[in-house]
């Protein structure tokens, strides 16, 4: 038994020699190439290596202006028609008890929230189609 056991352990240690020195080799070798070749692989791995045109001083105020401005008008949109709380407690109890003024008001909240999910998408394409105008040196609105 003791034979078997240092025959297996020699043999692992030989595997496990073996592999570092390769892993080693493989190492300096890729490393070697990545000196040599940086852009060529960056862009057979990555793809186009050209990066994105940076923006100047100047477009990056017009953009966080731009920005801003969407910024304000979202919170603008985002005041509810009524109160949460009250929305709460009306949306708590049974539909049957509702006065008719509960239920106008629980209208203009569903109301309000579907015009706010419309605006978000129209606010996010814009901004999608600003940040394009920038990374293309376009002039912002």
């Amino acid at each position: 038994m003791p034979q078997c056991s240092s025959r297996a352990l020699a043999e692992n240690l030989s595997d496990v020699s073996e592999f570092n020195s390769n892993y080693k080799y493989l190492k300096r070798l890729i490393q070697n190439l990545k000196v040599e070749n940086s852009d060529s692989i960056k862009k057979e791995l990555f793809g186009d290596s050209e990066q994105a045109r940076t923006l100047n001083k100047k477009d990056m105020k017009q953009l966080f202006k731009f920005l801003r401005k969407i910024e304000h008008h979202y919170e603008e949109l985002s005041n509810p028609p009524i109160p949460i709380e009250l929305e709460k407690s009306i949306r708590s109890r049974s539909r049957e008890k509702w006065l008719p003024w509960e239920f106008e008001a629980i209208q203009k909240i569903d109301d309000w929230q579907k015009e706010l999910e419309e605006k978000k998408g129209k606010a996010k394409s814009l901004l999608e189609s600003t940040l394009d105008k920038a990374r293309r040196g376009e002039k912002l609105d």
